[in-house]
């Protein structure tokens, strides 16, 4: 006889709302998915053809609804993305994100590109949007264009998974806060709603 169950696991949703900091208008989403024992980050940077490393992704904090602290990360995943210095770019692949787990940080965590006492790889590694529909990052300045320290980019979508050990199916996010750039604290509220959730079926 085969026994199998199905949990539905917890989705919360947050963006950026008419985001802005000093280089700039801002835009990125983030989805978390709670299971138990387990949380799966997916974030995106929404800003299309950037025009300073300023605008772009070095940071997700976050709460957790039952105010957990204490997690590990384990894989990650993005595209790795070179942009030249005439805007067109060479995309490198899949590899982990270079980003890291800060824990018990402002009530909660932080996933972070800057964060290299933790073992990120800052200040490369930010998260950058999309091209111009041209094709290329036709808006992109110096900080950005050729910029060996700040190349490669992860971008498309970055993948994290926590291992959060007290976290179950009906876990969400009660805060979250998107950082931008490589100056440390530049950040913009995000604006969370709960999802559909998502069902998982365990067992054969």
């Amino acid at each position: 006889m085969t026994i199998s169950s199905i949990a539905t696991c917890a989705e919360t949703d947050c963006a950026t709302q008419n985001g802005a900091v000093p280089d700039g208008r801002v835009s990125a989403i983030a989805t978390f998915v709670t299971g138990n024992g387990f949380m799966t980050v997916t974030l995106s940077d929404s800003l299309a053809n950037p025009t300073s490393i300023g605008q772009l992704v070095s940071g997700l904090a976050f709460a957790v609804s039952e105010g957990q602290t204490i997690g590990t990360l384990g894989s990650t995943s993005a595209n790795n993305r070179k942009v030249k210095a005439d805007g067109t770019f060479v995309d490198l692949g899949p590899s982990p994100t270079g980003w890291a787990l800060a824990t018990d940080f402002n009530g909660g965590f932080e996933l972070c590109a800057l964060c290299t006492d933790l073992g990120a790889s800052g200040p490369s590694r930010l998260l950058i949007g999309q091209p111009s529909g041209a094709g290329s990052y036709q808006s992109a300045n110096a900080s950005i264009a050729g910029n060996k320290p700040h190349n490669p980019f992860t971008t498309g979508t970055s993948t994290f998974l926590i291992t959060i050990p007290t976290v179950t199916t009906q876990s969400t996010i009660a805060s979250a806060t998107f950082f931008f750039g490589t100056t440390e604290g530049v950040s913009v509220a995000g604006s969370c709603s709960a999802g559909g959730g998502i069902i998982i079926s365990t067992g054969d």
